[in-house]
This record gives structure tokens, sequence and C-alpha cells, in this order.
């Protein structure tokens, strides 16, 4: 009876043990520590992610948890339709006359940061109109830009090239872009590493110059 409570006790503890596995194969989210290069002074992330897997605002976590800082998510005052092909049609309509949509206001001032990192998924080559309207009204002048983006297959296209022209009085570093279906695997702790992962940004980061 002994041996069979102890049997028992042993699988409930295998089985936990495992699920605590199972949940830290999941979370990509790397520790704060585990970059060396990092910026200094104050440090603010800000994203603008669509999809309902919110793929870019993943990574914008990863380079969150290596760098801390702050981050904010951009929301239109007016969200764009349910249907993603709806919201292309609507996207492309405001890149084609540069108009770009309202966004609520932010939880933090990003004129009182030394350090902005600025995501993006990829639209028709280039940054979501949303992202632009942030660049258009924030005050960046003298601040150090960092871009990143997602995209589906087709890299970042002059998105990184819209943020330079966007903050011309702006020391805007070289951007990671990322493949966003490799993101989504990434998180769920399936893939590899050598699709886009939280080891991609620390590679980035390692490699830029403050």
């Amino acid at each position: 009876m002994f041996i069979g409570i102890s049997v028992v006790a042993v699988i409930l503890l295998v089985a936990v043990c495992g699920l605590v596995y199972v949940g830290c194969a999941r979370d990509n989210t790397p520790a704060p520590a585990s970059v060396a290069n990092r910026p200094s002074g104050k440090i603010l992330t800000v994203v603008y992610s669509e999809s309902k897997t919110k793929s870019t605002l993943t990574v914008a976590k990863w380079i969150q948890g290596y760098v801390g800082g702050d981050l904010a998510e951009i929301q239109p005052v007016t969200p764009y339709p349910e249907s993603y092909a709806k919201v292309i049609l609507v996207a492309k309509k405001e890149l084609d006359s540069q108009t770009w949509p309202e966004i609520q206001p932010l939880p933090f001032d990003a004129s009182e940061y030394d350090v902005i990192f600025v995501g993006t998924p990829v639209w028709f080559g280039t940054a979501a109109p949303p992202l632009r309207r942030f660049l258009a009204d924030a005050k960046l002048a003298g601040k150090t830009v960092v871009p990143f983006c997602t995209h589906g297959g087709g890299g970042a296209g002059r998105t990184f090239a819209a943020v330079k022209i966007a903050c011309p009085e702006s020391t805007v570093l070289p951007g990671l872009a990322l493949r966003g279906p490799n993101i989504i695997q990434r998180k769920m702790g399936r893939g590899s590493e050598v699709l886009s992962s939280a080891a991609h940004v620390a590679e980035w980061l390692e490699s830029l110059k403050w």
C-alpha cells in the first residue's frame, strides 16, 4: 500500500514538473539581464500590432524583456475593421493618400525618453499608418530611434527608410525585421531557434552601437 502511494506521488510530481517545464518552454520572453549591450538613459518601446496573433507586440515584449523600460501599444481612435482583408483596403487608401489615422494618447510621453524603440507590421512594403501618425506627432528630435518590424515573408521593404524620413533630427539605428508566422511558432514553444525568436532580438541588440 505504501509503495503504491509512493508511486502515485512520484507520478504526480513528474506530471507537475512536466507542466512547469512546458510552461517555461513556452515563455520566450528573455530575462532583463540577458544582454550586455544596453542603451543608457530612459527607454520606451512603442508598438503598433494589428493582427489577432499580436506578433509585433510579442517582439516588443521580447525587447522590453532585454532592455527594460516602458512599453506602450498604439491604438487608433477609430478601430480598423474586424476583417483583415478590409483592414488592408483601408490601410492602402491611407498610404496612397499619405493620411494617417488619429491615435489614442499613449500613457507615456516619448519626449521624456532618450531611446525609443518603434515597431510595426509591414503593410505594402512600408510602416503601418498608425505608427506613421505616432512618428509625425511625437517630438523625437535628438532622440535615438530604433525600428523593428514583422512581415509575412517579404522583409522590411521601405519600413526603416520611412522611419528615417519621419525622424530627420533623430539618430536612427539599424532595424530588425522578423517573420510574423515564425514569431507565433516561437511564442507557442514550437518551431526552431533558427526561425524568428527572442534569440534574434538578443543578437540584434548586441550588434547595435549606442
